[in-house]
């Protein structure tokens, strides 16, 4: 099909512990949950990226080292998870008008992994998490950050000594004081998926030609940002004193610029059959984004392209797995989540393919042989037939029908830690996970049967 509408795809994931160290978990830890902890990292951002960037170098080296030579007509999709990139206060903090980190992340990005050296590659590098504060001292005492933070901290003191009902009603107060907290924030953070791509990125929804662009996080969880630093440091941002930016879904999530907060993108720019991804962070996967805005998101016809539509749906995440009634794919094409805080399912068997939480799927773990409690995994669904409708609790919709795959789709590769990897990670230097080393998997519907 040529270099914009693959004919076959690889997916590498790299699955990396990234919750916070000193993880205190509240609510479910296998299945995300609100959490306490401190941030990893350092407090020169420029260092703080170098140093995640080297990390981040090892995995791409360790799974470009185990792909076969020779290929011209594969798409490898590389995925890391959520919150890969972040400082010791939680977000990268700048002050409103100064240059934004997430420029520097993505301009280090392009330099690194130039297209002569990853020829028909496209990278999803996790997310970075971000906040314009001009004062941060300023921020931090003043009072109604000082006050939630400390009825957080002690509601989660509470929540810990409680049982049964008691925890229960506990961890309800939390959660709603941290939905009252959204809802009045003092700190407006923005979450990011940094993509570059070695085919070029376009839109169906608007012409441009880039080789980067970022999709923002929609929906506020309560596992964002720690709900308390458990070392006592009182100049972190906390879940309870942020929001991120409203985004207009009304005429749907395809980009219009490359750093626009929309999700939908298409590689290449010219005539034919096109390749559509569409990246999908976290809880806004949960929340159904994409399949919930399906009917509003319409691809312009008479663009000369044919089987407009997502054909690979991508969820970094830390918290969170596939979702069926959420999965919003084409027949033919794919949903690929990498997640940097649980396992997969109810097994912590390294990799498998069957039903996790629900979601026919092939599945990669990483447990920390270090500290158990810091785990990851990826996992793929490849889908047979579309979902119908936006609303997959409406009795006339159907959710996607997902394909299964053979037990041993999955190669683990392991990566090398670099000297400097406990600066910024606290679970180990996770692993890469492929699926479809020597077999890349077809990516597009089926040809009709002869005759």
């Amino acid at each position: 099909m040529g270099s914009e509408g693959f004919a076959h795809v690889r997916f590498i994931g790299y699955a990396i512990p990234t919750a916070p160290a000193m993880v205190v978990p509240l609510g479910n830890p296998d299945r995300g949950s609100a959490m306490g902890g401190t941030y990893l990292g350092l407090g020169d951002v420029a260092a703080d990226v170098g140093g995640r960037l080297s990390v981040m170098r090892a995995a791409v080296h360790a799974a470009r080292d185990a792909l076969p030579e020779g290929e011209s007509d594969v798409l490898n999709v590389f995925v890391a998870p959520e919150f890969f990139w972040h400082g010791p206060q939680g977000p990268y903090l700048h002050a409103t008008g100064a240059p934004d980190p997430v420029d520097r992340i993505l301009e280090r990005l392009v330099a690194e992994f130039p297209p002569g050296d990853y020829p028909n590659w496209v990278f999803v590098f996790g997310t970075a998490v971000t906040a314009a504060v001009d004062d941060p001292r300023e921020v931090f005492s003043r009072t109604t950050t000082t006050v939630r933070n400390g009825v957080v901290a002690d509601l989660a003191h509470r929540y810990r000594q409680a049982a049964a009902d008691d925890a229960a009603k506990v961890f309800d107060m939390i959660d709603d004081y941290l939905q009252w907290g959204h809802a009045h924030p003092v700190v407006q953070v923005r979450n990011r998926a940094l993509i570059v791509s070695a085919t070029s990125l376009g839109s169906p929804g608007a012409a441009f030609a880039v080789r980067a662009a970022t999709t923002d996080k929609v929906f506020d969880s309560a596992e964002d940002l720690v709900l308390w630093d458990v070392t006592g440091r009182d100049d972190v941002v906390t879940e309870q004193m942020t929001a991120h930016p409203y985004v207009d879904l009304s005429a749907g999530d395809l980009k219009r610029d490359p750093f626009d907060a929309h999700a939908i993108l298409r590689l290449g720019t010219g005539q034919g059959v096109a390749t559509d991804i569409a990246v999908e962070i976290c809880l806004d996967h949960a929340d159904a984004r994409l399949r919930g805005a399906m009917s509003r998101t319409r691809w312009p016809r008479g663009d000369g392209f044919v089987d407009d539509g997502i054909d690979i749906q991508i969820v970094p995440s830390c918290g969170a797995a596939l979702s069926a009634a959420s999965i919003a794919s084409v027949a033919g094409g794919f949903a690929f989540n990498v997640d940097g805080q649980i396992a997969a399912g109810d097994s912590i068997m390294p990799t498998g393919s069957g039903p996790v939480f629900g979601v026919q799927s092939a599945y990669g773990n990483y447990i920390d042989p270090a500290n158990p409690r810091y785990r990851a995994h990826t996992q793929l669904a490849g889908v047979v037939s579309a979902a119908v409708g936006d609303d997959g609790r409406s009795p006339s919709s159907s959710d996607a029908q997902l394909a299964r795959f053979a037990d041993d789709l999955i190669t683990v590769v392991p990566v090398a830690a670099p000297p400097t990897l406990d600066t910024f990670f606290a679970g180990g230097p996770g692993a890469v996970h492929i699926y479809g080393l020597h077999a890349p998997l077809a990516l597009g519907p089926p040809a009709p049967a002869a005759g």
